[in-house]
Order: structure tokens, then sequence, then C-alpha cells
């Protein structure tokens, strides 16, 4: 979902509504109007995700965290989501089994990060590049797919970047093991020109297409 100028106020006004009093307190703080807008978005698509898949009404769809801060549906173990939000964009996954997706906007980067948070695999891959613009592309590519993973894991920044490595087979991006055993797969898909996302999950089957809604349609 993409957030516009077109969006109006009273759609916001709506989708405010819809949040948890707690909800409602943590987003009338931020000062700038995208970051609210961002946020309320982010939790409509949320839960109109979680109401498709269960039919239940948004006010009766109750969203907690875990102790690493990542939010989960509370009373129905079976059902994962996650959302993530980069520049005029709001993206969210949702599925039987966990589940983590990561949107960023392409910038300028220094590749003294990837040096110092990712695995030395990886940074001498980005070092290997044939120009900027393709360093900048795998940088993007990798930092989603970590971002997605740890998501996934649901254990935030308790994990490092580097304590697991990303490597392409045959031009795909293999499993990584979680400390479970269980591989976890990943899959990319183009949203626009200038952005990078990545999902990651448990079940190596995603779907084929990524579905656009509107912020009137939440």
């Amino acid at each position: 979902m993409k957030n516009s100028a077109s969006i109006s106020d009273e759609t916001f006004r709506l989708l405010f509504r819809t949040l948890s009093p707690d909800r409602q307190a943590y987003v009338s703080k931020f000062r700038r109007a995208s970051d609210y807008q961002r946020s309320v978005l982010g939790d409509a698509l949320v839960k109109r995700m979680i109401q498709d898949r269960l039919g239940r009404e948004k006010t009766d769809i109750e969203i907690i965290k875990n102790a690493y801060g990542k939010p989960y549906l509370k009373n129905y173990d079976h059902l994962h989501f996650n959302v993530s939000h980069s520049g005029d964009w709001i993206v969210g996954a949702v599925g039987n089994k966990p589940v983590g997706i990561d949107v960023e906007k392409i910038g300028t980067v220094n590749m003294d990060i990837a040096k110092r948070f990712f695995h030395p695999t990886e940074y001498n891959a980005l070092m290997a590049c044939c120009c900027i613009s393709a360093q900048l592309s795998l940088f993007y590519d990798l930092w989603t797919l970590k971002e997605s993973y740890i998501k996934a894991v649901g254990k935030g920044l308790s994990l490092p970047l580097d304590s697991f490595v990303l490597v392409q087979q045959d031009g795909e991006w293999a499993p990584v093991i979680g400390e479970n055993g269980e591989p976890h797969y990943f899959k990319q898909y183009v949203l626009e020109e200038g952005y990078k996302l990545s999902v990651c999950g448990i079940s190596p089957h995603f779907p084929m297409n990524i579905q656009f809604v509107t912020a009137e349609e939440l």
C-alpha cells in the first residue's frame, strides 16, 4: 500500500478509530505527519490482513508483543503476520507460519556499515561488485533479506546481522537454517523502482504476486 497526498484526512480519522487505545496514544506522539500516517496505515493494513483470514471485526482483533517486541495476534497461535514501511510504502505479510517482511527505500550507503554489521562473506561479495549501482543493489538485497529473517524469527535486535550468512545458489537465495533446525526461505518482489522488498518464511511457498490495496479499502 502506498501512502500518498491523495489520502484524505477523513480516511485517516476513520482508520485511527480502529486502533486500540494504547496504539492511539502511541501514534499520537509522533511529531511528523509522515510517521503518524505510516503507523496508522501499517496498523490498519495488519488488521485488514487478519480480518480477511479470520473474518473478525477489526475492533475485535487484539495485537500484543512478545519479549523481543514482535507483534502477534492474541489467542491465535496459528496465524502470523508482519509489517514494514519505508518511504511511501507500507507492506505486510500474513501466513499460518512465522513470517517476516522488510521494505527499504534505496539511498546512498557508506559500505563501512556492511563491514561492521554484515557477515564477512557478504561484505566480500559487496566489494567484488563491478560498479556502485550493483553494489548498492546488493546491499539493499542483503539488508532487506536479513531484516525479514530476523523479523520472522522474532528476536529483534538480539540476533546480530552477522550471526548468519546469505548466499546465492543458482540465482536464488539459499535458505538459512534457524536455531531450531528449521530452514527459512526467501522471496523478493519488485515493488517500485528505488525500493527493495524481501519476505522470509518457514514455508518455501510464497504468493507469485503482490496484492495492492488502497487506504480506502482498509
